[in-house]
């Protein structure tokens, strides 16, 4: 085998005239298409990465729904008990319309103790960031709140309104929380809703967000069918299927790249087999059998893709330094919550995307290798 690989390595190395340009294009080829698969890949992985970082920024691991109602001291008090759990916040969902100067958005109002929910002045709420903006909201305005449940009165039943001073903003990343959702202290959430048409519940938080399936089937165990539990890998489950899938469809349109440039190899090693029948013929003379012949044009083909791909990697993990340095790739971060995207090449996407450069500069080179096996002794000599 030692034999075969330096006769494999000599060939390849020793090529001149339009035999060395296709070996350039050939390696040049697998190289960037590596690099550009690693780069693309990355990409989404980078993405995906400074998302999941975004949303756990800003939004509770576990969400807890009570169906039914029960001791709520006690109840938090066993969430907190669990060992992976970090903070537990009891809250009270109700709901309502905002009005601004005649502009009206129908909202969750989301009642937290004082303390837990950032409110700094008396009958001050927290603004979603995105309703703020529809709304024509700034810190310091005031904005009129109103109850679906209507008051009765002499003259009728009207509906319950309440004016509240805008205390600051709330951004999470997500339509619910920045569009749809005001915060405000709970006793007075309850002073002006009453006792009615709300929702009782607590939002946790864990030392390690990634364990938040774990904790949700403990918390159900907890609280048993009084509860609906849900994780903040469940909300974002349909966006983060979304993105694999957009990442899995870019890798195959990249590896048939891959594989369009891999015919540049056999394109060479046709030109290599015409070139050495001559040294084949003498080979075979000297006790070389057929499948020593096809080996040896076999790992000229994987020496280029192996040469490539390995270029290819040291490309891809250059360029990103680059994109993570420069932060070359921009984006609108009222779209994407960031204003660039980082790469972060996965280990598994190298690992995959080099055997697969393997595979196929492999399979690129059966065909002449086999056909260089096949050739006649007496043939090449009768020629020559």
């Amino acid at each position: 085998m030692s034999l075969i690989f330096r006769l494999a390595l000599r060939y390849l190395t020793s090529v001149k005239g339009s035999a060395l340009l296709v070996s350039l294009i050939s390696f040049l080829g697998i190289s960037l298409s590596v690099s550009a698969i690693l780069l693309t890949m990355g990409a989404f992985s980078g993405f995906q990465k400074a998302l999941k970082e975004k949303i756990l920024s800003t939004t509770p691991h576990v969400i807890v729904s009570l169906i039914e109602d029960g001791n709520y001291e006690l109840e938090e008090r066993k969430i907190k008990n669990l060992p992976e759990v970090k903070n537990v916040i009891h809250i009270t969902i109700y709901h309502g319309i905002v009005s601004k100067e005649g502009r009206v958005q129908a909202v969750s109002v989301k009642g937290m103790r004082k303390e837990e929910a950032g409110l700094n002045i008396e009958g001050g709420i927290l603004v979603g960031d995105g309703l703020a903006s529809l709304l024509g909201i700034n810190v310091g305005d005031e904005i009129t709140l109103i109850s679906p449940l209507s008051v009765r009165t002499p003259f009728g039943f009207v509906p319950k309104v309440g004016y509240y001073r805008v205390a600051g903003f709330i951004k999470a990343g997500t339509f619910e929380q920045d569009y749809l959702t005001i915060v405000m202290s709970v006793d007075e959430a309850q002073k002006f809703f009453g006792d009615q048409w709300q929702l009782k519940g607590y939002e946790v938080y864990l030392k390690d967000p990634y364990l938040a399936q774990g904790v949700k089937e403990k918390i159900e165990k907890v609280l048993g069918s009084k509860a609906f539990v849900r994780s903040w890998i469940d909300l974002n489950q349909q966006l983060f299927n979304a993105l694999q899938l957009e990442k899995v469809a870019i890798f195959f349109v990249l590896l048939l790249m891959a594989t369009l440039s891999s015919f540049n190899i056999t394109s060479l090693l046709f030109m290599k087999v015409r070139d050495k029948v001559r040294d084949i013929a003498i080979l075979r003379t000297y006790g070389f059998k057929r499948k020593d012949i096809m080996l040896t044009f076999l790992m000229q083909g994987l020496l280029l893709g192996f040469s490539g791909a390995v270029s290819g990697i040291i490309l891809a993990f250059v360029g990103q330094f680059l994109i993570n340095h420069y932060r070359l790739i921009r984006v609108p971060s009222e779209v994407y919550l960031m204003d660039h995207i980082p790469s972060n090449i996965e280990v598994v996407d190298g690992v995959i995307t080099f055997l697969l450069a393997l595979l196929i500069s492999l399979l690129a080179s059966v065909i002449p290798s086999y056909r260089a096996s096949k050739l006649s002794v007496v043939e090449i000599l009768r020629k020559d």
